[in-house]
């Protein structure tokens, strides 16, 4: 058994996963991964800001107001709100973070899920709603946000906190990694694509994805509370998003992101900056490299 791992996967969470695009692993990270990773996101957070991608999407919201900012009745009452704060590539400023991309048996489960030979890290991302954030992760799809091409592309979504129904769990509209359209990126704090704010390029044939929020009993939506132990996969074309912190706790997490054996390199123009993926890959070419390092080979 990998270090850490309580569980293996099992063929029906493996099936789960290629069918619907989501699985919830429950109790499958031991303690030993867990127990350090709240400080790693604050750390990640709060102490390192501005050494890599860092958001404030609560900041970015309120300059979007207007143009079709995600909210409710329960949203708007809430006394004090928390921000809404998210940094992409905190595996370049936090050893721990660094630690837990490579180390962990997520590289392990990515394989299982994949069916691969091989698994290759390819970034992070962390996450903090603090209490009473009233900001929305606005539905999207990763894949626009990637420079990758091939199938076996996943998020590992994972907490040190438990996540109710209050605290924003995650959301999947389940078989849509399947759908054939190509989806424009959005800002998270709303549906207005990255092309529109001029933050980024639109590749033709990408459309915008639709109105799912305003719409929710038209898709088979599932919500995935989650605990301690339990990791959320995600394909990284499948639409997902999350609501609200209504919890006087923050609600922290981590999203890696692995890749597998058909997953190469292509420029992807509609991408925001990721200045911390420093490589000289070209279209077409493998992946691995000492940006995204191989962390799991089949035995």
């Amino acid at each position: 058994m990998i270090s850490g791992l309580l569980r293996d996967v099992t063929q029906a969470e493996i099936d789960q996963y290629r069918e619907t695009g989501a699985v919830r692993l429950e109790g499958i990270l031991g303690d030993a991964w867990l127990g350090e990773l709240g400080a790693a996101i604050e750390d990640a957070i709060y102490k390192q800001w501005g050494k890599a991608v860092s958001y404030d999407i609560t900041d970015f919201a309120e300059k979007l107001k207007g143009m079709g900012e995600l909210t409710n009745a329960r949203a708007q009452a809430l006394e004090n709100p928390g921000r809404f704060l998210t940094v992409i590539g905190a595996w370049t400023t936090t050893p721990w973070l660094r630690r837990f991309a490579l180390e962990s048996p997520l590289g392990y489960i990515a394989g299982r899920l994949f069916g691969a030979k091989k698994v290759c890290f390819y970034d992070d991302q962390v996450l903090i709603k603090e209490p009473r954030s009233k900001q929305y992760t606005a539905f999207h799809t990763d894949e626009p946000y990637y420079h990758l091409a091939g199938t076996q592309t996943c998020a590992m979504w994972v907490s040190p906190d438990v996540v109710d129904a209050d605290a924003s769990p995650m959301e999947y509209v389940r078989g849509s990694h399947r759908w054939k359209e190509s989806f424009l990126p959005n800002n998270f704090a709303n549906q207005a694509t990255l092309d529109q704010l001029g933050l980024g390029q639109k590749e033709d044939g990408a459309v915008r994805l639709p109105d799912i929020e305003g719409n929710r009993g038209e898709y088979d939506i599932v919500t995935y509370t989650s605990k301690p132990g339990d990791v959320l996969v995600h394909h990284s074309r499948l639409v997902h998003g999350s609501g609200p912190n209504y919890t006087d706790k923050a609600r922290r997490a981590g999203s890696f992101r692995y890749v597998g054996d058909d997953v190469t390199y292509r420029f992807n123009k509609m991408a925001p900056p990721q200045p911390h993926q420093k490589h000289a890959l070209n279209e077409g070419d493998s992946l691995e490299c000492e940006a995204f390092p191989r962390v799991w080979s089949a035995p």
